[in-house]
């Protein structure tokens, strides 16, 4: 009598989310993660509901994988640590600003560091809706200004002429093009407009 094949290894959501980084996080499919995981397609309905509870399940290891700064350190620092972070995470993994851009909610994980650091961000004389917004704002500019520049570096490989893009008149080429690009400079003007809006209470 043949013996029927095994099961090839036992499924966790955690090893569903990694294969899902794996495969790419703003591109991996059903299908392709269970390949990947030498597993029938159905199988993996067992463990989550659908591409979207995978996604956000992936976006949370991959938030993880990265160092977040510590709270006890000045406003201005913390959120540029902040942004810092995001940038780490989404060199870790490639796609990760845009599939969090196109995620049907945010990631929990981020989403629970992101009340520690609002209720910091108050502590040092910002309103609560000011300090929201502020985390906020600096984590959606480090993924879009990463998304950016992987469009950016795309464009180069493929010889679009620069001079053909109006933005990059106003500035270095190099600092457009290369490296965070424009990030430093768009939380620099954003940190020091924030800055007049602290109060002694609040």
């Amino acid at each position: 009598m043949e013996r029927k094949p095994g099961r090839p290894r036992a499924l966790t959501v955690d090893a569903i989310a990694a294969a899902a980084l794996d495969d790419g996080i703003a591109t991996f499919s059903m299908p392709s993660v269970a390949r990947r995981l030498g597993v029938a397609h159905s199988g993996l309905y067992r463990y989550v509901t659908d591409r979207d509870d995978l996604l956000v399940r992936a976006l949370d290891q991959a938030f993880l994988s990265t160092t977040w700064p510590d709270t006890d350190q000045p406003w201005d620092d913390l959120l540029r640590e902040i942004g810092m972070a995001v940038w780490r995470a989404c060199g870790l993994h490639p796609g990760l600003d845009r599939a969090s851009q196109m995620a049907p909610k945010p990631s929990p994980a981020l989403l629970e560091k992101m009340d520690a650091w609002i209720a910091e961000l108050h502590r040092q004389q910002f309103s609560m809706e000011d300090a929201a917004v502020a985390v906020e704002f600096i984590i959606a500019q480090a993924l879009d200004s990463s998304s950016q520049m992987a469009r950016l570096s795309r464009m180069d490989k493929s010889h679009v002429r620069r001079e053909d893009i109006p933005v990059l008149e106003a500035y270095n080429n190099d600092e457009v093009w290369a490296g965070r690009g424009l990030y430093d400079r768009k939380v620099d003007i954003f940190l020091a407009g924030l800055s007049t809006r602290r109060t002694e209470s609040v």
